[in-house]
């Protein structure tokens, strides 16, 4: 603990801090729990006024530098806290990879798939998701194919291990880019991560977005697409919650979102594998970058991928 306490103290934001107790959620697994940052809900009397007596301090592991635009993320719950749809950042430091926001611990619980299960609490979520699209732009223009080259480079550069069959993987999301690419798609704010962990639920009820680590400006339909991919994972259940959040039935977007979550798959399975290799011996990683990768390969095999395709 005095190595955390340390820590906390060399950020400069609190002096005497001491970290409250925090509830470890209980993972399956693979989880991601852990993977991007260290996390810390303070109380201390003598603090910054930035900051005021209590705060929830999120510290940027330096390998995520690899993958994630701190700047552009910060500024993201920034904006999206103002607005909010998120937790009201209270201290932001991209270079120092500190992110201090108001702290709900205690008062919330981290999101889980059967959290929405009820239609009325999935579609309460889609909606906070699409108030983002609304929102300045972020910045940083990228689709998650840009996002997926960029993923298979920086694992690459730390020789991680990666299926043997990657290259048939990515030969089949480059025609999903192509077909996406040729249909055309607006440029709107996204949040960019479907993960329900990314929700807090809190105790009077309302739902707030955290970790924007993949914020960018995109197409509002990759930002649904991804969503979709945890929330339904079957086409009927997703026709429903498409049509409840986008307005009015079309099949061709449809499809687009269901090929961008198939992609969303393929960019995570990478950034397992490189967290993998950037640090050794957190055998969840590898396990999370596996899953990833068994569910795009199931996508990518059935007929309907193409037929989706076709469809763009």
């Amino acid at each position: 603990m005095s190595t955390t306490l340390s820590e906390i103290e060399a950020l400069g934001l609190w002096a005497g801090a001491a970290p409250d107790a925090l509830e470890s959620p209980t993972m399956a697994s693979p989880s991601w729990w852990g993977a991007d940052s260290r996390r810390w809900s303070v109380r201390a009397q003598d603090a910054d006024p930035r900051c005021g007596t209590t705060g929830y301090v999120k510290l940027m592991e330096p390998h995520t530098r690899m993958y994630i635009d701190f700047a552009v993320s910060f500024d993201a719950a920034r904006s999206a806290g103002a607005a909010g749809g998120a937790p009201a950042v209270r201290h932001a430091d991209a270079d120092r990879g500190v992110l201090v926001t108001e702290d709900h611990t205690g008062r919330c619980h981290t999101g889980t798939l059967d959290r929405f299960d009820d239609p009325d609490t999935r579609n309460r979520l889609l909606a906070l998701r699409r108030a983002v699209h609304d929102l300045p732009r972020f910045g940083r223009t990228a689709t998650v194919f840009d996002d997926i080259r960029a993923a298979l480079d920086v694992a690459r550069s730390v020789n991680a291990a990666l299926p043997t069959d990657v290259d048939w993987m990515l030969r089949r999301i480059g025609d999903a880019e192509r077909a996406v690419t040729a249909a055309g798609f607006d440029v709107v704010p996204i949040h960019g991560d479907g993960n329900v962990s990314n929700v807090l639920a809190l105790d009077d009820g309302r739902l707030l977005l955290v970790d924007f680590d993949c914020a960018a400006d995109a197409d509002p339909l990759q930002d649904l697409g991804v969503a979709l991919a945890e929330l339904a994972r079957l086409d009927t259940d997703a026709r429903e919650a498409f049509e409840q959040s986008w307005g009015s039935w079309d099949a061709a977007l449809f499809d687009r979102c269901r090929v961008y979550g198939v992609a969303d798959q393929v960019r995570w399975g990478l950034i397992g594998a490189y967290c993998d290799a950037a640090r050794p011996g957190m055998h969840e990683y590898s396990k999370f970058s596996d899953w990833q990768f068994l569910r795009a390969r199931a996508a990518l095999c059935e007929l309907t991928f193409d037929d989706r395709l076709r469809n763009l």
